[in-house]
């Protein structure tokens, strides 16, 4: 029987690695697909869409999950709709508050008016399947939150990339976010059934308006940590418009995507595993259990983000000589800095994930909020010499002082909480 579950968990866990690196290559592939059939300044408008709709799902989901998926872990499963429910009710107000905010952009003619349909329906299908996956991996579904994740982000990519090779009229980028908005949509139903699974006993409660509050208070100091990590990953996109148009922002579009697509993979097939174990452990006192995880942890990110990185700075050649278009050629060294970024920014993880594990919020806030002046500086200082080049650059500084920050905290705090 032993043998059976180990056999079993074995399978589940090579599957989830499959589809998690399955979504990982259909990023990819879409990327330089949309690359080899769109414009460049199609690729930078692709871009900029993205990283608006990225940041404001930070802005309305206030990251909360924090919050609520460290309650739902160890919680009796009777309670989970009814804390499912509590957050989706705070999610209304966050939208009926700030989603009119995000058409700053649009007023602003940063984002053409021709795009705010697919902005705000993607913008609302993202958070709702994001919302869905990270619940399914706090209640320990990591099989099917991996479904759901390649179905949001990895099985339409395949789709769009397969129909503009057949059929030339699709090649535009209507089509492409179409695509998008129904694979999104899809995840969402499928995971939506799960949830209705739960044991709705907990729904005859009334709101926990209180739980809600408490939230709220434990999230601010990530919600403005993660607004500044995300906000070097989405100004970045503005500066390079800004400073270079939209046709050298397709080539910093392809390059970003390919460098944090080691991120993404990172996250879907290392931290996915690894963050409610920690959890679990920080709030038990099972201190050696955490150390454990903790040293697995970091052989994990490590390795896996020398091997990706070394992959993508192999493949950058055929890449090139396969889109065969002077303005990615000419923009290349920029690959090899946003590496470098996302090698620090990667291994910056690990004491980062020991610090969120007990709580140590306001510590991981200051230092991505300090990272995050710290880029905008830099950039500003050299934008002027080394151009569109002080933006990679400028990750690397940062970057850097976050990892130092967080080791030192955490290390700090293995002194002072666990004895160590």
């Amino acid at each position: 029987m032993l043998v059976g579950e180990m056999f079993r968990g074995y399978i589940a866990r090579s599957i989830n690695i499959i589809l998690r690196g399955m979504t990982l290559v259909s990023k990819f592939v879409l990327i330089f697909f949309l690359a080899k059939f769109l414009q460049s300044n199609e690729v930078g408008l692709f871009g900029l869409l993205s990283a608006t709709i990225g940041y404001t799902l930070y802005v309305v989901g206030f990251e909360f999950y924090n919050f609520s998926t460290r309650e739902m872990i160890g919680e009796d499963p009777k309670h989970w709709l009814g804390m499912i429910r509590d957050q989706l009710v705070l999610y209304l107000v966050l939208y009926v508050v700030f989603l009119p905010c995000a058409l700053f952009v649009f007023f602003k003619g940063w984002l053409p008016w021709s795009h705010v349909v697919w902005f705000l329906a993607l913008t609302l299908l993202e958070h709702i399947a994001q919302e869905l996956n990270r619940i399914l991996v706090a209640v320990s579904e990591q099989l099917l939150a991996s479904v759901v994740l390649f179905l949001r982000s990895g099985a339409w990519c395949l789709v769009v990339v397969a129909i503009m090779w057949a059929d030339a009229t699709s090649r535009n980028l209507e089509f492409a976010l179409g695509g998008w908005v129904l694979g999104c949509l899809f995840a969402c139903c499928i995971a939506v059934k799960k949830i209705l699974s739960f044991d709705r006993i907990s729904l005859k409660n009334p709101i926990n308006w209180g739980w809600i509050a408490k939230g709220i208070k434990l999230a601010i100091p990530l919600l403005i940590a993660s607004l500044a990590m995300r906000g070097i990953f989405t100004f970045d996109r503005y500066w390079v418009e800004s400073i270079s148009g939209l046709s050298v922002l397709g080539s910093y579009v392809l390059f970003v995507g390919m460098a944090t697509a080691v991120l993404s993979f990172i996250d879907a097939g290392v931290i996915v595993f690894f963050y409610p174990k920690l959890v679990s452990s920080a709030k038990s006192g099972d201190i050696s259990g955490f150390k454990k995880d903790m040293r697995e942890l970091t052989i994990n990110i490590v390795g896996v983000t020398v091997f990706l990185v070394l992959a993508c700075y192999g493949v950058s050649g055929f890449v090139l000589q396969w889109l065969n278009n002077t303005v990615y050629r000419d923009n290349v060294v920029i690959l090899y800095w946003l590496l470098l970024a996302i090698t620090i920014y990667s291994v910056s993880m690990i004491p980062h994930l020991g610090l969120y594990a007990f709580g140590n919020d306001k510590t991981i806030s200051y230092s991505q909020v300090s990272g995050f002046f710290v880029f905008l500086v830099v950039t500003y200082i050299l934008g002027s010499a080394m151009g569109v080049m002080a933006i990679p650059v400028g990750m690397c500084v940062a970057f850097s002082l976050m990892l130092g920050w967080k080791l030192f905290a955490y290390q700090s705090m293995l002194k002072e909480r666990l004895g160590s």
